[in-house]
């Protein structure tokens, strides 16, 4: 995974997106420090190895305040749940959009004006053949997914189950929700503590790089198109938050 190529203004990322091949569905993710890992926010510190104990805490004490609730067993409903909150979950948000993923990467562009800021480049078909699925894009409340939630919350579900794949599997959400329609939203599932880029295959993963001295010109010409901070967060708050600004 060493195709890299560095952009400087939205036409720019056009370009390089044009080269790409389309005859895939092709997901996009932005960092705006291109020192992130690509690792979904369980995987990090200081939450690592406590997912168990953040989701069933978030079950036992979601459960009085939700409204509507899914049966305690739709493991696949509850994880879409905590990721709407906020919980650090086992879930690495894509989007279909490059303009989206664009838009991440240089959003703080004042408050990091000293790092380079990247787009992954994910072809989701090509991870799940990889990883022994099948290379059509599965649903998060399917079977294949499910099998991969359950450890989040049920230790007897972790890895070396033989039941159980040590995996990551590229699929879409299904809950009805505005911001992820939005922000064309994907995720990517992880059942494993590999990496995403040490998944082995040419065509999985690609990055293109954003200088720093290029973020606040790409965040402008975003801007001139439509997208802003109450565009990807469309809620009441980021509207106040925009306004404000």
């Amino acid at each position: 995974m060493d195709k890299k190529r560095m952009i400087y203004s939205l036409s720019d990322l056009i370009d390089e997106v044009d080269k790409l091949d389309h005859s895939r569905v092709l997901w996009y993710r932005g960092h705006s420090d291109i020192n992130w890992e690509l690792i979904p926010s369980v995987q990090r510190a200081p939450y690592k190895d406590r997912e168990q104990f953040l989701a069933n805490d978030f079950y036992m004490k979601a459960s009085v305040t939700l409204h509507e609730k899914p049966d305690y067993r739709n493991y696949s409903a509850w994880l879409s749940i905590m990721r709407h909150y906020g919980l650090p979950t086992r879930l690495l948000d894509w989007s279909a959009s490059p303009l989206v993923a664009a838009y991440f990467a240089v959003e703080s562009w004042k408050e990091e004006p000293d790092v380079d800021g990247c787009i992954w480049v994910l072809s989701p078909s090509a991870l799940n053949s990889e990883e022994g699925f099948n290379e059509y894009l599965y649903s998060i409340d399917s079977h294949t997914a499910l099998q991969m939630i359950r450890p989040a919350f049920k230790a007897e579900y972790e890895p070396g189950n033989p039941n159980v794949k040590d995996s990551i599997l590229a699929c879409y959400p299904i809950e009805n929700d505005l911001r992820i329609y939005v922000q064309q939203s994907a995720f990517t599932l992880h059942n494993t503590n590999r990496k995403l880029i040490d998944v082995p295959g040419n065509d999985i993963l690609r990055k293109i790089i954003i200088p720093k001295e290029a973020k606040e010109r790409i965040f402008r010409e975003l801007k001139l198109m439509g997208f802003s901070l109450s565009h990807i967060y469309p809620d009441a708050s980021h509207i106040a938050t925009e306004l404000s600004e």
